[in-house]
């Protein structure tokens, strides 16, 4: 997995073999909540190890989900400066 940051925009590639375990499912970034912290690059990296190490749909989708939100997330706040 590698994550590039674009000066606007993030991309995260190379990480096609765990979403292809949840080939089919779509993720939808979510606004954060107040107080609720962003996703770090540290723990999208540690989601990523966990499902490529299990391999299996539930790991597969955590780290899903968190990729769409910390591109989400890091492209909100680029926009909003």
């Amino acid at each position: 997995m590698i994550v590039n940051h674009h000066g606007e925009h993030v991309s995260v590639e190379h990480d096609e073999d765990v979403l292809k375990i949840v080939e089919g499912i779509t993720f939808e970034p979510t606004p954060l909540k107040d107080q609720e912290k962003s996703i770090t690059v540290n723990e999208l990296r540690w989601l990523y190890e966990q499902a490529r190490r299990r391999k299996t749909r539930d790991t597969a989708a955590l780290y899903a989900i968190s990729r769409v939100n910390y591109i989400y997330q890091n492209d909100k706040r680029k926009s909003n400066k």
